[in-house]
């Protein structure tokens, strides 16, 4: 069963008839793991061939009751970049069907605190150091509450840590 309503766009890309395969296959699989209703999905490939971290970028956005669950990825290849924004976006919708089931308190036992050491405004991510001096990268999709812009340097925060690709990085964000 597929969400209620779903949204396929191309930005600088057409779509191929095997990404949309793809795409509705994954939200599918989805709705079956997740155990409330996925009302909104919206996906997005965009074609930006002179972006440093590869010619594309997907953009995931599920509404599920209560919120919406982005994920981002960029890289060269279209096909590897959806299985890797779903396989993501399966482990968030995961993350809050146990937060919404009270399986887990919102992580909030595994909550670590630090302040924010650098923003790149132009990205949308910046750094946390904590207390022991390690520095964690979190990007502005992580933020629990807030918005980006907000934020300064020095803002003491709590966050959610997981080891990313390049080191670790934060799942989510609070400001204190």
């Amino acid at each position: 069963m597929l969400p209620l309503d779903i949204h396929i766009e191309g930005q600088k890309v057409e779509i191929l008839p095997e990404w949309r395969e793809k795409i509705e296959a994954e939200l599918g699989r989805l709705q079956k793991h997740y155990s409330g209703p996925i009302l909104h999905a919206r996906v997005e490939i965009i074609g930006t061939a002179h972006h440093r971290l590869g010619a594309f970028e997907v953009h995931l956005a599920v509404n599920v009751p209560g919120e919406v669950i982005t994920v981002t990825r960029q890289g060269d290849l279209v096909s590897p970049l959806l299985v890797e924004a779903f396989d993501a976006l399966d482990r968030r919708l995961a993350e809050h069907s146990s937060i919404t089931q009270q399986k887990v308190k919102a992580h909030e036992e595994f909550a670590r605190h630090g302040r924010i050491i650098r923003l790149f405004p132009a990205g949308e991510y910046g750094f946390i150091e904590t207390d022991d001096g390690l520095e964690v990268y979190f990007h502005a999709n992580a933020l629990k509450k807030g918005s980006f812009a907000a934020l300064n340097p020095g803002t003491a925060v709590k966050f959610g840590q997981e080891e990313g690709e390049k080191g670790p990085q934060a799942t989510w964000v609070q400001p204190i």
